[in-house]
């Protein structure tokens, strides 16, 4: 039976694919509950220290499926309730992604639309294909132009004048002009995609340890959302002073001196 996600281990790495293919891993109810669930269980997972999301198929997310015929998110209350429940859930899976303690790299093979797109954003780093596409066309569907978070982070990653133009188009920005503006941080052949994230992923965990990686993700949240160089300071400051304590840094001070790779050991 298929299922809407499906999550392999590599190692440390964890390979999240969105699993509609024929809907072009367009977000459905059952998705959205499997990616919600999804996210809450890695909060207490050491053994994945990264996680490439990329989609099945010849597509990423085409954002929320519109013909999937979904029956009632919340059961038992009106249409309005109904409708703003769902809201609110998806919506927050972009809060869940960005509090999950392992590093985001999206694995972009093609289209990234609407919700789609927020996904893609909402991780740490983009790969893609010649093949990607990317788009939140909310206002050609009478909807106000920013959903799921669109808002918030393109201008943070490609500017406000970029984020501006996509926003008020919901046109299509292919995968040069994406590389262009800062979207994508390199465009692959689709047989390399896959690798390419992998070899990302494997450069990260050869140097940074378990915990270092944790919390680096978890003061950069806090820089990025906005707060006082004196607050960043202090998060930094604890975050040197507990990795240091731990055997991971013994072990790559020694292995600085030794010139060789460290092996991690803590979780």
């Amino acid at each position: 039976m298929q299922t809407p996600i499906d999550f392999e281990q590599r190692g440390s790495t964890g390979i999240l694919t969105l699993n509609r293919p024929e809907r072009l891993n367009a977000i459905d109810h059952e998705m959205l509950r499997a990616l919600r669930a999804f996210f809450d269980e890695r909060k207490r997972d050491f053994a994945t220290r990264i996680i490439v999301i990329t989609g099945a198929g010849r597509g990423f997310c085409a954002g929320l499926d519109l013909k999937a015929g979904n029956s009632a998110w919340q059961p038992g209350v009106g249409q309005v309730a109904d409708s703003l429940t769902f809201q609110e859930d998806i919506a927050e899976l972009m809060v869940k992604m960005r509090e999950c303690p392992q590093p985001l790299i999206a694995a972009v093979n093609g289209p990234a639309t609407g919700g789609g797109l927020s996904i893609a954003i909402a991780s740490d780093m983009r790969i893609g294909t010649e093949h990607a596409r990317f788009a939140c066309s909310y206002l050609n569907l009478g909807l106000g132009g920013a959903d799921v978070g669109s808002s918030y982070f393109l201008p943070k990653l490609v500017g406000a004048s970029h984020a501006a133009d996509m926003l008020y188009s919901g046109r299509i920005v292919d995968a040069p002009e994406a590389r262009e503006m800062g979207l994508l941080s390199r465009i692959v052949g689709q047989e390399e995609l896959l690798p390419a994230a992998l070899s990302v992923a494997d450069g990260i965990l050869r140097k940074a340890s378990p915990l270092g990686l944790r919390l680096t993700k978890q003061v950069l949240n806090e820089t990025v959302n906005g707060i006082p160089l004196e607050t960043a300071l202090k998060l930094e400051n604890r975050n040197q002073i507990l990795a240091s304590q731990t055997a991971d840094a013994a072990e790559a001070r020694q292995a600085w001196f030794e010139k060789r790779e460290p092996q991690w050991r803590d979780a």
